[in-house]
Parts: C-alpha cells; structure tokens; sequence
C-alpha cells in the first residue's frame, strides 16, 4: 500500500491526539487494497476533526463503516460508487447513496451510524469530510436542526436507523473555499486560517440546512413526489423536460408541481434546471472533462452560444476563460 497517513492536531489546538470520529485509514479494509495517494486526518479543536484525501483505489474498495454521534459534512472534488445506510442489527441495507463529485453531503448522526461502502477499483477519490461532534454543533447554535431532519427535508437523501443524510450541489462561491482549505490541509500551512475556512464552510452548511427546511404550507402528501421531480431533473440534465412530462412522472397536477416545487426549494422549477444544468457544465469544465461546446450539449444546451451567455450571467465569466483557467493549472 502505498497511502500516505497523517494525523495530527494544529498548532493551536488544546487536544493532546486526534480523536477520529468517522473512518479510519488504519483500518485494515485501506491496507487491504493497493490505494496510492494521500489520508490526513486533522484535529482541529475538541469536537472538530477534518480528514482530507486523494486516493485512487487500487482494488475494490467494499466494507464497513462507523462513526461515533456526530454531523459528517463531506465535500466530494472526484468520486464514484456508493454508500449504505444500515439497520439496527447492521446488516439491512437502508438507503443507498451514490457517491458523485461536486456535491455536499451532510449526514446527521446523533446516536452515531453504521454503514457499507463499495468504490470501484480506479476510482480516483478525492474531497474532504468534516466531522461535528453532537455537543459542538449544539453550541455552535445548530442543535434545533437535529430534530427537523426528516424525508420531507428538502435536502433528504437517505435516512433510517436514526441517521440522515441530505445532499446539495456546491455552490461555486463555497467551491472556492472548500478547494482552499483543502489545498492548505496538504501542505504545512497556516493553521488559524485553516481553521477559520472550516468554520466558514461548517456556517455556510447549517444556513444551507436553515433555507431549505420544509414549507409547512405544502402538503405532505405532495412532499415526496416534489422529492422525486428533484431527483429527476438533476439525473436527467439533458432531458428536454415539459412540466407536462414532468407532472405525468411524479404524479401531481402541473399546478401542484409549480407551486409546490417553488415552496420547497426557492426555484420554479426551469429556474432550478437551469441552475444544475449550469453547475454541472462548469464542473465538467473546470475539471477538463470537456471542452466548451461538450459540456454545453452534455447538459442539455444545443446552442454554445445561447449556454455562454447563460454563463456568463450566472458566473460573472465565459465559460472559455474557466476552461483557460484549467488548461493554465495543467500546465504549472
């Protein structure tokens, strides 16, 4: 194995040792394979623990995991495969989860959580994950969150034995600081401002979960079919969606579905197409997947023009100046 580990607390931390709170790369599933890359694992106060890595899997990558009562925030740059939730005897599958790049998952587990994961062998896996524990989060002024986290949640991704997990695309602005803290975490850097860009992105997340808490005006029968139309337009970028076709899948009344959706998750429903449409399109650029015109048709714009303009709206640039910015980095 050729994973390089680390564990340490920052300079300014009154821990004496790291206290891991989710999984582990000591644990013997890691040395099982032939991963290559690099596992950090840093103690940042009492209740506060962010593991960064870059691994690419040399095999299968299938097992267990644990963690003890906290909230995971996790950030994903390059990822594939999935994860499950576990029932009490931790042997039922729950809920499944698909590991995808350019996402924030936010697992809930005050009782703490068990599960299983299964990553395909060449799968380069890269992000960072943020572990709360119970007790922080509470004074951090977020503890009222806990007892809203439900499958009517409009983040709700999976949920059982006491465990909840949401999912949002990351918001560029917060893309940016996540890949800074991320880059400063793997090199010896300043480690007050690694810190403060943690708090930052543990703040952005809990206003993230305050926005999206559900409209008490929606019925809760419409809750989940207004989850699966979600689910639907992001899965099918391309798609060339109605909100006929849209309505007939899921089973509401077009009305129903507009403001239905609206309530639930601040966009109509072409808004918040268009806005996955385009983060998606930038995330296949910036990560050199595909050149401009690719990405455009890849998300469901047959115009290159049209989905320049757009972009430029959305992100204050051509979306030629973000692959540039690409090409530069590979060339450093």
């Amino acid at each position: 194995m050729n994973l390089r580990v680390e564990q340490r607390v920052l300079a300014q931390s009154d821990q004496d040792d790291v206290v891991v709170l989710g999984p582990s790369p000591a644990d013997p599933t890691f040395s099982d394979t032939s991963t290559e890359g690099a596992y950090k694992i840093l103690g940042v106060r009492p209740g506060l623990t962010i593991s960064v890595f870059d691994m690419v899997i040399g095999a299968d990558f299938v097992g267990r995991f644990a963690t003890e009562p906290c909230v995971a925030i996790d950030f994903l740059f390059e990822a594939s495969g999935q994860g499950w939730l576990l029932g009490s005897d931790a042997e039922q599958r729950l809920s499944s989860i698909p590991y995808r790049p350019g996402r924030i998952y936010i697992m809930a587990a005050p009782y703490g959580s068990v599960g299983l994961y299964d990553v395909p062998v060449g799968t380069r896996f890269k992000g960072m994950d943020i572990r709360v524990d119970i007790s922080l989060w509470q004074r951090l002024g977020a503890g009222d969150l806990l007892a809203n986290l439900d499958e009517h949640h409009a983040l709700h991704m999976a949920s059982g034995n006491g465990t909840w997990v949401g999912v949002l695309p990351v918001p560029p602005d917060l893309l940016a600081v996540a890949r800074a803290l991320f880059d400063s975490a793997m090199v010896e850097g300043d480690d007050l401002a690694f810190e403060a860009r943690a708090l930052d992105i543990i703040n952005a997340s809990i206003a993230a979960m305050r926005r999206t808490q559900p409209a008490q005006t929606i019925p809760p029968r419409d809750r989940r079919p207004l989850q699966r139309a979600r689910d639907l337009l992001i899965a099918e970028l391309a798609r060339p969606w109605t909100l006929e076709e849209l309505a007939r899948e899921v089973g509401l009344t077009q009305k129903r579905l507009k403001s239905g959706f609206k309530s639930l998750y601040g966009f109509a429903v072409y808004a918040f197409l268009k806005e996955q449409r385009l983060l998606e399109a930038r995330r296949l650029i910036e990560r050199g997947e595909m050149n401009v015109t690719q990405a455009a048709i890849a998300v469901g714009y047959s115009n290159p023009s049209h989905f320049s303009q757009l972009f430029l709206r959305r992100f204050g640039m051509q979306p030629s100046r973000a692959l540039a910015a690409r090409r530069g980095e590979e060339e450093t």
